[in-house]
């Protein structure tokens, strides 16, 4: 495959010119954009004026108390999760019109957390279990195994 730095890879990856101008993306990246007829129709105080709306729709990084992101790579498809936590400092608050939708949201976040515990839990016992078995403590007679067969 061609390697173009205008052009994507194709397998998820990016180059350096996409993750450069990807970070350096500001209002005048976008006003360079234009074509130059459009540009030199706009006079300076209209320019300012582009540049200042296109600097209140570019997203600001803020910082993250929880910033997950990782991939899942399948046969044939890849996806990515991302799971930010953080204090909301959009200018407009959500619409949460009923009492239902909180109630929803409410569920929703208590089974995240408590799927989240239980998995952290499990993880962190079968460490502790294999530790203490490759150290050699046995804490009750026989073994795990030898338990479940007796039932």
């Amino acid at each position: 495959m061609v390697q173009n730095s205008t052009f994507s890879l194709g397998n998820g990856e990016s180059t350096p010119l996409e993750r450069e101008t990807r970070q350096q993306r500001d209002p005048n990246f976008f006003m360079a954009r234009l074509a130059p007829s459009t540009l030199d129709a706009l006079n300076e105080a209209q320019q300012a004026d582009v540049r200042a709306v296109i600097a209140d729709a570019l997203p600001k990084p803020q910082p993250k108390i929880v910033d997950i992101r990782f991939v899942i790579n399948l046969i044939f498809d890849r996806y990515y999760v991302v799971l930010f936590m953080g204090k909301d400092l959009r200018r407009k608050a959500r619409n949460q019109s009923t009492w239902l939708t909180r109630l929803s949201n409410l569920a929703v976040a208590l089974l995240l957390l408590l799927s989240m515990n239980i998995f952290i839990s499990l993880t962190l016992g079968m460490v502790m279990y294999l530790v203490k078995s490759a150290v050699g403590i046995d804490l009750f007679p026989g073994h795990l195994s030898d338990r479940v067969q007796s039932l």
